[in-house]
């Protein structure tokens, strides 16, 4: 009877008491995002090296007066002469002594002479705008606008005899602080490029009215009348 009566007693106890819950397992950890490398900082571009100075030409000894339309005269120790490639010097200048030598036409014949044998040069320029042509160049963007005055050009050499200058190109003449003088014997030219348009290859003939002006004063400032050697 007791037995029955303490069963009875621990049977409620038995009955309330509930299974723990089973603890649920922690969170597993957030995974460790790593973080992006930096990115490669760029080196700066390396400076360009400058060009070096074309070198300075030296292959006359020439003492030479210039003399312009403005009765200015300017008396130079020339210690480069060249001549440029072309008619303007788009394409560069030379110092081949078979480039260096001046084209006379003497009677019905023509030769070359040197700078050296030369004593004076003399250029007159014909009449604006009756002695001038112009013409423009397509290979420029946009066009290049040149007009020339036809000149008279007679040299007199150092051993009395003289003849009509027809070389054309450009001539520079170099002192040795590098004072240049650059001057066409032949056929004063001016050029002019034009200005950039929606479309730049159609002619402007308002450019010549331009550049014929810009003939007009040099003929009274810096256009070269007269050289002469010593």
């Amino acid at each position: 009877m007791r037995i029955a009566l303490l069963s009875l007693l621990l049977l409620p106890s038995i009955a309330s008491a509930k299974p723990k819950p089973k603890s649920e397992p922690a969170p597993a950890p957030a995974p460790v995002v790593e973080a992006p490398p930096p990115a490669p900082v760029e080196a700066p571009p390396a400076e360009e090296a400058a060009p070096a100075p074309a070198a300075r030409v030296n292959n006359v000894s020439l003492k030479v007066t210039v003399t312009t339309a403005d009765g200015t005269s300017k008396t130079i120790a020339v210690t480069g002469l060249e001549r440029s490639e072309d008619f303007h010097a788009d394409t560069g200048w030379t110092s081949s002594p078979d480039s260096l030598k001046i084209t006379l036409e003497v009677g019905s014949t023509e030769k070359e002479v040197n700078w050296s044998d030369v004593k004076s040069i003399t250029i007159t320029p014909g009449k604006m705008p009756d002695d001038v042509d112009c013409s423009y160049i397509s290979d420029f963007n946009p066009f290049m606008y040149e007009c020339s005055i036809r000149t008279t050009t007679t040299a007199v050499l150092k051993d009395g005899s003289k003849g009509a200058v027809n070389t054309r190109n450009k001539w520079r003449l170099t002192t040795e602080d590098g004072t240049a003088a650059e001057f066409y014997l032949f056929k004063h030219t001016a050029r002019m490029q034009g200005e950039p348009t929606e479309d730049d290859q159609i002619e402007d003939p308002g450019m010549y009215t331009r550049v014929q002006q810009s003939i007009r004063e040099a003929l009274k400032t810096t256009f070269v009348k007269s050289v002469t050697v010593q």
